[in-house]
C-alpha cells in the first residue's frame, strides 16, 4: 500500500476525530446524550458556550478531512497531478489555523505536510520542465 497525501490526510482526519471525545470528554458526553441531535442552540443562545463550539468544530474538522483526504487519495491513484491551487489554498488554511493555534495540530502534523506537498509539486515541475528541455535539444 503506497501512502499518498489522501492517505496522510485521512489519517489526521481520524486522529482529531478520536482524539475529540478525549480532549473534550464532558462536552462529547453530552452530545452523545443528545444522540449528537441540537448539540447546540445557534443563534438562539444568549451568550456562546465556547467549550462546546470547540468540541463541535474539533469533531467536524476531523470528519470534514475524510472526504477531502479520499478524493485526494483517489486522484493520485489514478496518476491525477493535485492541482497547485490546491495546495495552494490547503497552505493558506494550515498558515491560518498555525497562527491562530501555534501549538495544535496543524502546526505539528498539517504544516510539515503541506510543505511536503509543496515541495513534491515544485520537483514534479522542476522534472517536467527538465524533461522537455531534453527532448526539444535532441
Amino acid at each position: 500500500m503506497k501512502i499518498t497525501n489522501g492517505k496522510v490526510i485521512i489519517l489526521i482526519g481520524a486522529i482529531h476525530t478520536l482524539l475529540t471525545p478525549v480532549v473534550y470528554f464532558n462536552q462529547f458526553e453530552v452530545f452523545a446524550r443528545r444522540f449528537f441531535f441540537s448539540i447546540n442552540g445557534g443563534f438562539m443562545e444568549d451568550a456562546i458556550n465556547y467549550e462546546t463550539f470547540a468540541a463541535f468544530w474539533c469533531l467536524y474538522f476531523g470528519l470534514a478531512l475524510f472526504p477531502l483526504g479520499v478524493l485526494l487519495d483517489s486522484m493520485e491513484r489514478q496518476k491525477i497531478t493535485i492541482p497547485k491551487s490546491f495546495i495552494r489554498i490547503y497552505f493558506g488554511i494550515i498558515l491560518i489555523g498555525v497562527y491562530m493555534i501555534p501549538f495544535g495540530g496543524m502546526t505539528v502534523f498539517m504544516l510539515p505536510h503541506v510543505i511536503y506537498m509543496m515541495i513534491a509539486s515544485w520537483r514534479k515541475t522542476i522534472a517536467i520542465k527538465h524533461n522537455d528541455n531534453i527532448l526539444k535539444t535532441r
